[in-house]
This record gives structure tokens, sequence and C-alpha cells, in this order.
């Protein structure tokens, strides 16, 4: 923990109203473009190739800040022997407005250590490349989806990205972005049935009618 500034309020205040003018407002989270989804898909279903989901637990938890970020003490951890000091985040934590690109970096690094590249046109999508081995990993947030040509390769992505962070295998992909990707005979349906029902649900709509158009027909 660090003091305020003279131990006066409205000098820390104005502190961090200069560092909002820079920064905070500014919220950078790379959603993958629908075009890199199908695109995926397609290679994945072209090549016979399966689709795998992870999750992160906790994400926002793990990104390391670069910018100086001060928080007060929290009710129940306060140095009562200093209440005039406020806490300097080495981490992220959720509510933070840095959290998304600090995690997005995070997990970036991770993939580049172990030989992965940044596609140029979407920077959710990394890709390897060696020999035989090809292996696409698509991040959205906190949710991975991977598809690759050995086997072998992918078990050690996974176990390089677990000991680094918490994963927790989804199996076969199934949901991701509000699509449900049902395999078929002939390669893979998606639906977003699933999606419009969860917004019926929310909006006490589930047993309301289908009509044809929203307008009246006259």
């Amino acid at each position: 923990m660090v003091p305020l500034i003279n131990s006066k309020p409205d000098l820390l205040q104005r502190a961090i109203i200069s560092v909002l003018d820079v920064d905070y407002k500014k919220i950078f989270s790379p959603v993958a473009k629908p075009a890199t989804i199908r695109t995926m898909l397609n290679i994945a279903v072209t090549n016979g190739w399966p689709l795998r989901q992870m999750d992160v637990n906790n994400a926002f938890l793990r990104g390391t800040l670069s910018e100086t970020v001060y928080m007060m003490q929290l009710p129940g951890f306060k140095d009562l022997s200093r209440l005039d000091y406020v806490c300097i985040l080495r981490k992220t934590i959720y509510g933070l407005k840095q959290a998304p690109k600090a995690w997005y970096s995070t997990l970036q690094n991770a993939l580049l250590q172990i030989k992965f590249h940044n596609s140029i046109v979407d920077s959710s999508l990394f890709v390897y490349r060696h020999n035989y081995i090809i292996c696409y990993v698509l991040v959205y947030v906190d949710d991975l989806i991977i598809t690759r040509s050995d086997n072998q390769f992918v078990a050690h992505v996974v176990n390089t990205l677990g000991a680094r962070f918490s994963l927790k295998d989804m199996g076969s992909l199934h949901y991701f972005l509000g699509v449900e990707v049902i395999p078929t005979t002939t390669g893979l349906f998606l639906s977003q049935h699933k999606y419009v029902r969860d917004i019926l649900e929310s909006k006490n709509m589930a047993g309301a009618k289908d009509v044809s158009t929203s307008l009246s027909t006259t």
C-alpha cells in the first residue's frame, strides 16, 4: 500500500481524473468476428478435425496490470494503523475497466510463448504452423475454441495453459457466442434457437404465440 498524496483526498481525486482522461474510458475487449468463426468451423469440418472448447476460470483475476491503478482499502481488510493508505493493484479484478485488456494481453503472451502467432485480420485468432502440425485457437474473453491436426500438440497446449491458468474442459464445441453447434452426418448445424428462447424467457414471453410479422396485418 502507498499513502494518499499528501494525505489529501482532493489531490488523489485530481490524479485519478487525470488518469481517466488518458485511458480509463477506453475499453478494449476483442471479440471474434463472425467471418472468423465460420472460417474456423469450415476448416475443421473440411479436414475432419474435432472442435474442443475450453473455459478459463476467473479470467479477469489473472491479468497483470501495466497501468498504475489505486484502490481504496476494502472493508474487513483495512489496516487500522494506516487508514490514509490506498492499495496499488498488481492484478486485475472484476469490474475494473482495464481488466479485459490486461487478461487478453496475459493470454496472448502465454500463446506467443508456445509459438502461436496472432492473425493479422482478427486479433482473437491465434495460429500455430510447424511441419505437418496446424492448430487454431479462437478466443472470446475466457472461452477458447481449439481445432488442430495433431492430438498430442493440443494436449501440450492445454497442459501448458493449464499450468498458468485454471482451465475447464467443456468437451466438444456445443455453444459459443449464442450459437448452438450441432454435429450432423454432413457437417455442423448452427442454430440460435436456445439464444432466442433465453431472450423470450427473460422477458416473460416464453408462451407467446408465433406471428409472421410484428406489425399489424392491416
